[in-house]
């Protein structure tokens, strides 16, 4: 593989990992946005600055599976999409996609940081 595309690809992970961890601190943020419970316009505002990111992040999820081995985009997305249709019916969906991300970000972080002890 040419330096270039070392290159290219070294960036394409950084940019994922960047958006995993982006989404780690968005995802339980807006989380508790989403709950049933009487809403502020700061935290209406706030929901709506969390969808703006997340309706323009238009990644195949394959990619994060090429990238980093993982199916963490796909979480990231279903997580997002459930918590955002939240009602009473899909509660227990919501929480367990959300246990579901942070299972598979816990693994991706365990991964990177063994990949930095090397």
């Amino acid at each position: 593989m040419e330096a270039k595309n070392i290159k290219s690809l070294n960036s394409a992970v950084y940019v994922m990992r960047h958006f995993v961890e982006l989404s780690a601190k968005l995802l339980p943020i807006y989380e508790k946005l989403t709950r049933s419970e009487p809403h502020s316009v700061d935290s209406e505002f706030e929901k709506k600055k969390i969808d703006v990111i997340y309706e323009a992040y238009n990644v195949n999820p394959k990619t994060s599976q090429f990238l980093l081995g993982s199916n963490i985009v796909s979480l990231i997305k279903e997580t997002y999409e459930t918590l955002r249709n939240r009602s009473s019916k899909t509660e227990k969906r919501a929480q367990e996609q959300l246990e579901a991300f942070y299972e598979e970000y816990a693994k991706l972080k365990q991964d990177w940081y063994m990949t930095l002890m090397n």
